[in-house]
């Protein structure tokens, strides 16, 4: 893939997660006001809320680390110790977002949670084994450098 299209996809996807975290930061603002129209689907309202807002400060969080390790690989950093952290992060971030279903789940069981649970789990492990393969990369890139 040609520099000049891999950094319009990375454009891309900037603008997309930009537009999902104000889509996120909205309905922040917009839940406490339609709580009455979804009161009489949610018997358990209390952890219907706690759930809502605890998964989207997560999804946020997500999103601004994604955007942040997005722009790295674009300026052309892609096996730095910093992108570690990064998807070290992610992969936590996925972690709390797997104990928030789980969390709401008790309270509402659902199959459809519990194939939330198992593909968070299953994001969380891939994201570690990638964060441990940059590291990798990144040590060796290191290497590489000081020999020359």
């Amino acid at each position: 893939m040609s520099s000049k299209r891999r950094n319009t996809v990375a454009d891309i996807f900037n603008v997309v997660i930009i537009a999902g975290m104000l889509l996120l930061l909205a309905l922040f603002v917009a839940l406490p006001f339609l709580t009455d129209l979804v009161s009489d689907r949610f018997w358990a309202l209390a952890p219907s809320m706690i759930f809502f807002y605890a998964g989207g400060v997560l999804a946020l969080w997500f999103l601004y680390l994604l955007r942040k390790l997005i722009l790295s690989v674009r300026a052309g950093n892609p096996f730095t110790k910093q992108n570690v952290e990064y998807l070290k992060k992610l992969s936590f971030s996925l972690l709390f977002l797997m104990g928030d279903f789980i969390f709401i789940s008790c309270f509402i069981p659902s199959v459809s949670k519990m194939l939330c649970i198992g593909l968070l789990l299953l994001g969380f492990l891939s994201a570690r084994v990638l964060a441990y393969l940059v590291g990798r990369a990144a040590e060796y890139r290191e290497e590489v450098d000081l020999t020359v």
